[in-house]
């Protein structure tokens, strides 16, 4: 009987601890535009990183890539995990255009966010 309040004293320990684990993660998103042809040697990103968007060359980073696959394998590798790819076309009569959205997050703190939050909001 003790055995069986121990085990179900632990097994409630463990689930409410993890539980309080999942409640302080805070994820930081990004929306990554990769521009360029498909299977072109040439791939540049344009970056939404909550504060507006921009070309990531205008801030200084000048980041080309070989392929969008060397492009996405350079924001894992930065800390960023793939949450969605998703692409939009947009044209008329056989001709048209599709860009390409990769959403991005990684864990980061409730501060930053919220900095990122009051930093992005529009002023009237």
């Amino acid at each position: 009987m003790r055995k069986a309040f121990l085990f179900l004293f632990l097994f409630i320990c463990c689930v409410t601890k993890a539980q309080q684990v999942n409640d302080t993660i805070v994820y930081r998103y990004i929306i990554a535009q990769p521009k360029g042809l498909l299977f072109s040697n040439k791939c540049t990103l344009e970056i939404d990183d909550g504060y507006d968007s921009q070309n990531a060359k205008e801030k200084n980073k000048s980041i080309v890539f070989k392929s969008f696959a060397a492009a996405l394998m350079y924001l894992t590798s930065q800390g960023w995990e793939l949450v969605s790819n998703y692409g939009i076309t947009e044209g008329y009569s056989g001709i048209s255009d599709t860009s390409t959205y990769w959403i991005l997050r990684r864990p980061s703190t409730k501060e930053e966010v919220q900095d990122i939050i009051d930093r992005s909001l529009k002023k009237n």
